[in-house]
């Protein structure tokens, strides 16, 4: 899988992918900037062209990673459909986002936060705060319109990105269920939770 990746895109796109696959394989700490180049086929040296170090590849992983989140949700959260249908096509594109790049959302998710990674990471907190503020913003919107019940939005906000985040322990590309199939499964939950007029 690796060396695909390696054969079939660009440098800098090619270097994040397959670091990213390292990492969630090997762990970050135990990666080593020789391990990457060994795979991608080039000199140690070669890498610094595009980073400065380990940790600069980690923080353009996990803004890779934060910007692909905000651009989808941006997108659904500034539409005129009713906040139920955002909702759900918000839960739809972060699962099919996460499921399609897991190495990337593996490494952002829970190797950033096992690292000594200070020095961004205010700048990645910063474009995770914006993301649960559009969370936010569409539930509190169903709450205006009457749609959702009045939950705590904060609150609830966590507890959809928790449930969401939570696939990259179990998800399996070769697992029965596509995810598409889980996006609307987790969808169906979430929002039976929430909305009004649906039996506790």
């Amino acid at each position: 899988m690796i060396k695909a990746l390696a054969k079939e895109e660009g440098t800098k796109e090619q270097l994040l992918r397959v670091s990213a696959e390292l990492f969630q394989q090997k762990g970050y700490r135990a990666t080593s900037m020789r391990d990457i180049a060994q795979v991608l086929g080039i000199k140690t040296s070669s890498i610094y062209y595009y980073i400065t170090s380990k940790e600069d590849l980690l923080r353009e992983i996990s803004l890779k990673t934060m910007d692909m989140l905000i651009k989808a949700g941006e997108k659904v959260a500034f539409t005129p459909s009713p906040p139920e249908e955002r909702l759900r096509q918000l839960i739809l594109s972060h699962v099919q986002l996460l499921c399609k790049n897991l190495d990337l959302f593996t490494v952002t998710l829970h190797e950033l936060t096992r690292t000594n990674a200070s020095s961004f990471w205010e700048e990645i907190v910063g474009m995770r705060d914006r993301y649960e503020m559009l969370v936010r913003g569409i539930i509190r919107n169903g709450k205006e319109s009457g749609a959702f019940r009045n939950v705590d939005e904060k609150m609830t906000g966590f507890a959809l990105l928790g449930m969401l985040n939570w696939i990259i322990r179990w998800y399996s590309p070769s697992g029965e269920k596509s995810p598409e199939d889980i996006a609307q499964l987790w969808a169906d939950i979430f929002l039976k939770g929430i909305l009004k007029g649906t039996k506790q």
